[in-house]
This record gives structure tokens, C-alpha cells and sequence, in this order.
């Protein structure tokens, strides 16, 4: 029975001291400032990324980088039944982010694709089809953010 308890213990202090830190806790610290957000394409989509990631323009930590933001979203159809309608659509977002040097153009300092995609079945009501794709938009958004975030905190 002591040595169940003595495991115990020892697995307790292994556990909660092995450095475990929550990445979304602290989203201002980057360890670096960002002098100019530049968005290229899809302006609403680089919008949103901003906002959910709370990257600002803010160049107090001595040293800031550009970042540019190009993004682009496609709807395409996936498969059509047999009277050549429509079936199975695919979203896909891509985003190109980029922190560079403002002193030199060429230099890049973190630079990394992130693409997001989802498959769904066509609807009767446009309408409805319509705001399930913003819905969908929206989560695909959502998840590149945090993708961002967890690239940025590394």
C-alpha cells in the first residue's frame, strides 16, 4: 500500500512540473511587435484572421516586422448527379502568412501556408445553402486562427 501511494506522489510531481503551458493564455506576448498588417486578396477573410488572432500594429518591442496576410477562399463543385446539377461542394480557404523585414525586402522571418477545406452535400433552398456556406467560412476562419496562433507561440 506505501508504494501505490509513493507512485502516486511521484507521478503528481512529474505531472505538474513538466512545464505545461496553455498557448492561447497570453496572445499579446509574441516575443516580437508588428509595424504594418498588410492583407492581399480576400480583404473580409484577412480581417477576421486579424481580429481572432488580436495581432496589431504596434511597434513599442523595439523591433517590428511586416506582415502580410494573402488569403483566398474557392467554392467548387466536387461531384454532380446525373442531370449535371450540382452535389457536392468544396470550401477551401489558403493563407500565406508572412512576417518580413521592413529594412530588407527579402528577408523573411516566419513563413508558413495554412489551408483549410470541407466537404458538404447541395440543398434545395439556396438560400439555406448559402448561409451554410458562410457558417462554414466562419469555422474554416476560426481554425486557421488557431493554427496561426499556435505557429506564432513556437
Amino acid at each position: 500500500m506505501i508504494t501505490k501511494k509513493f507512485i502516486l506522489i511521484i507521478m503528481f510531481f512529474a505531472i505538474t512540473g513538466c512545464g505545461y503551458k496553455a498557448i492561447f493564455l497570453n496572445q499579446n506576448d509574441l516575443g516580437f511587435s508588428i509595424e504594418k498588417i498588410k492583407l492581399v486578396g480576400n480583404k473580409k477573410i484577412g480581417r477576421k484572421i486579424v481580429s481572432l488572432t488580436g495581432l496589431k500594429e504596434n511597434n513599442s518591442k523595439g523591433y517590428a516586422y511586416n506582415l502580410i496576410l494573402n488569403s483566398t477562399k474557392k467554392i467548387e463543385i466536387v461531384s454532380k448527379d446525373k442531370s449535371k446539377n450540382a452535389s457536392i461542394y468544396k470550401t477551401t480557404i489558403n493563407i500565406d502568412f508572412s512576417l518580413k523585414d521592413p529594412n530588407n525586402k527579402d528577408a523573411i522571418f516566419k513563413t508558413k501556408k495554412f489551408i483549410s477545406s470541407f466537404l458538404y452535400n447541395d440543398m434545395d433552398n439556396k438560400f439555406d445553402l448559402s448561409q451554410y456556406q458562410k457558417n462554414i467560412e466562419i469555422n474554416l476562419i476560426e481554425e486557421i486562427s488557431k493554427e496561426i496562433m499556435i505557429f506564432l507561440n513556437f
